[in-house]
């Protein structure tokens, strides 16, 4: 018995050692790793632009608000075109056009309190020259070009830009000029159609609206001051807007 088991061990060891001698090779490409990257069979095709925008027109049209104007009605329309000098830089003109008439609070304060105590005097802004429409030169600065799919039934490519620019401002009889700051996404559904969000600052200096009496409800109505005579402040307007493109 003590035979047969010290054989079997003597088998078993001298398996062990061949087991060992032999080295087993696996390509390193064939190696389990942390990661994995898909494999495209026609990858060239992957990273190439969809929507082509150099030296191409763009053209546009939509509606925006003001996020920070206290009196007067916050919703506006723009027009704009560009032209892309290739795919990373553009040059865009914009066009702003302010819809006429006072926001909520402007009415509020227009109506006034007479029969409060004591009386609350009303204050009727459009006494005070505002913004009516504006021109804009600007340079865009394209920072990335990508693809999104919120669906596997289509892929939607997008410009994000940075913008920067000057222009001028009409306020009834008096004008300005100011200065355009911004950032915006281009949304394409198509190589010719897509949307436009821009996200801008418009800086100029304009009449301050506060710094004259502006009465039109009660027994003492103010009559509309001379524009040249209101003080003047420095307007940081916030504005988003949304428009419809087209390249052409």
């Amino acid at each position: 018995m003590n035979n047969k088991l010290l054989l079997g061990l003597l088998c078993f060891s001298l398996i062990s050692v061949v087991v060992r001698a032999n080295e087993i090779e696996v390509p390193e490409e064939e190696l389990a790793r942390e990661t994995t990257l898909p494999i495209f069979d026609k990858r060239q095709i992957v990273l190439n632009r969809n929507v082509v925008t150099e030296q191409r027109f763009e053209i546009g049209g939509g509606f925006g608000l003001e996020m920070n104007e206290p009196y007067y009605n916050d919703y506006m329309f723009n027009l704009q075109g560009t032209y892309n000098l290739s795919d990373r830089s553009a040059i865009n003109v914009l066009l702003l056009f302010w819809m006429d008439g006072l926001s909520n609070y402007g009415e509020q304060l227009k109506a006034g309190r007479p029969t409060a105590t004591p009386p609350v005097q009303s204050f009727d802004a459009m006494k005070a020259p505002h913004p009516k429409w504006g021109m804009f030169a600007n340079y865009e600065f394209i920072a990335y070009y990508g693809k999104i799919s919120i669906s596997k039934l289509g892929v939607m490519n997008l410009n994000t830009f940075g913008i920067a620019g000057l222009g001028y401002i009409n306020m009834d009889s008096l004008s300005s000029p100011a200065l355009n700051l911004g950032v915006g996404q281009n949304f394409f559904f198509t190589k010719n159609f897509g949307l436009r969000f821009d996200l801008r600052y418009l800086i100029f200096q304009g009449p301050d609206a506060t710094s004259k009496p502006l009465r039109s409800v009660g027994t003492t109505i103010d009559p509309t001051p001379d524009p040249n005579s209101f003080d003047e402040r420095i307007h940081y307007n916030g504005q988003i807007s949304l428009s419809a493109i087209f390249l052409l």
